[in-house]
This record gives structure tokens, sequence and C-alpha cells, in this order.
């Protein structure tokens, strides 16, 4: 048994290893490198708030300089990093089951300097509360899950202030963008890079985008998204109507009640129905 342990240890150091000269790759100088490596470790160890002081502490720096270095000063191309750890996590969880998810968190921050810190709705909070919000894209499979691509929103207020901008070096070719639509980025970009995928999930902030809907119908990508219940849905042809008002006009023995997923208190059960749109 020490021996199978042993070796599994051994095996999962290797592997660190390997992801870490993946992400090196990235990263054009080797004290760069071999700061992300002390980060990596840091992200992993069980320190409780990853802060620079702590994890430094972890990797035994006596000073939290280099890796807060590396966040905040340090020169390396955020999208080849980006392109690295989607090519590594779908080499590990790639599934023709696989599911792709569009979601968004939001981070709370107490000043206005970060960019597109304002005071707006976070699920993080559950509230409008003073915070950046990126939207996130996930892949899942029977494997595992880990996030692939990420942008953070910039309200408009912060896309039409030049002077803000240039204050915190935003790129002149970003501009305002609606979460759906920097969604449907993300997703298209993950569907041309041949990401093996079954269904898009995503909920009624992404599903109420009839933007983003189509783009997924022309490709033929199924999807499974919410819509609030006032969406206007076409279920005859050039007739409209609300999706509370066809769900509730379908028939109680046309429901059939499946578990979405195991939740914290029992499987997470939802009501489905099938009504076809045009």
């Amino acid at each position: 048994a020490v021996v199978d342990w042993a070796g599994c240890i051994t095996s999962w150091d290797r592997e660190l290893n390997v992801l870490k000269d993946r992400v090196g790759s990235a990263l054009p100088r080797s004290e760069l490198r071999e700061t992300a490596g002390a980060f990596i470790d840091g992200l992993l160890s069980g320190v409780e708030r990853k802060t620079g002081w702590l994890m430094s502490e972890t990797v035994g720096a006596a000073r939290p300089y280099r890796i807060q270095s590396l966040i905040g000063r340090s020169r390396w191309d955020a999208d080849r990093l980006r392109d690295h750890v989607m090519d590594y996590a779908i080499e590990a969880l790639g599934d023709r089951d696989g599911v792709l998810i569009v979601d968004e968190t939001g981070f709370l921050k107490k000043g206005e300097h970060s960019v597109g810190v304002a005071r707006q709705y976070s699920g993080t909070a559950g509230r409008v509360e003073n915070c950046q919000v990126a939207v996130f894209l996930a892949y899942a499979s029977r494997f595992g899950h880990a996030l692939i691509d990420r942008r953070l929103y910039l309200p408009e207020a912060w896309a039409a202030d030049a002077g803000r901008r240039e204050k915190v070096s935003v790129p002149t070719e970003i501009g305002f963008e609606t979460k759906p639509k920097l969604a449907r980025s993300m997703l298209m970009a993950a569907l041309d890079a041949g990401i093996s995928c079954a269904w898009v999930l995503g909920d009624a902030v992404y599903g109420s985008d009839k933007g983003l809907r189509m783009a997924l119908e022309q490709r033929g990508q199924p999807h499974v998204m919410a819509v609030r219940g006032n969406e206007r849905l076409m279920v005859q042809p050039f007739a409209y109507e609300a999706a509370a008002a066809v769900a509730a006009r379908i028939p109680a023995r046309d429901w059939r009640r499946l578990a979405a997923a195991p939740g914290g208190k029992g499987p997470r059960l939802h009501h489905w129905a099938r009504v076809r749109l045009f």
C-alpha cells in the first residue's frame, strides 16, 4: 500500500511539473517561469486566502514582491496562456458528451480604480455591490470540469470614459459589449477550435439573448438555456407568445420530472416539456 501511495505522489508531482512547463512556455523569461511555478504551488496549497503575502510564505519566499509583480507588473501574453490552459483541460477532460457552460461572477471591491469596477449586480453577493464582473466559459464532462476562457465586463460608463481608460491602460480596441455578446465570442471561438461539445448551457442572462441563441442554432449546436418568463417566443409562424404563457398551456401529462444534477439537499429536480419553436 505504501508503494502504491508513493507511486501516486510521484506521478502527481510529475504531472504538475508538466503543467508548469506548459504554462511557462507563455512566459518570456526564466524568472517569470519560476515565479509562475511558485504561484501554482501557492494556489494548490491549503492557505485559505490566496494573497501574495500568504502564498509567498507558503513557498518559502521572504517577501511577496515576485508573486505580486507576476500578476500586476510583468509582461506576458494572457491569451496565449489561456490557450495553453484550454488545450490542457480539453486533453484531460474531453468527451463527446461534454458541455460548455457560460456564466458570470462578481469580484467585490472597496475602491474605484480596478478596471471595470462599478456598483452593479454581483451573483457572488446576491445583490448590487461595488465590484468587477467577468463572464467565464467552462468545460465539463464525466471526467471533471475546468474554466477555459474569460472576459472582463466593461460597463458603459467605463467604456465611454477616455481618461479613466487611459489611466489603467484599457486597449483602444476594447469597447462596451453586453455579457451575452462576450459569451458568444468565447463560445464561437471554442467551437471553431473544435472542442467536443454535446450541449451549450446557460442561465436566463444568456438564454434570453436572441442573438446568442440564433448563433448557436445557425451552427446546429444543441443547447439548453433558460429564458425569462416574459421572453417572447415564436410558437407559430409570425406569432409570438410569452414563454410563461406557452408553459402554462402544456398539459400536465406532457411534463417529465428529471434530475439535472445532484445538489446539497438531494437531486436537483426540474420539470421538462418539449415545444416546437419557429
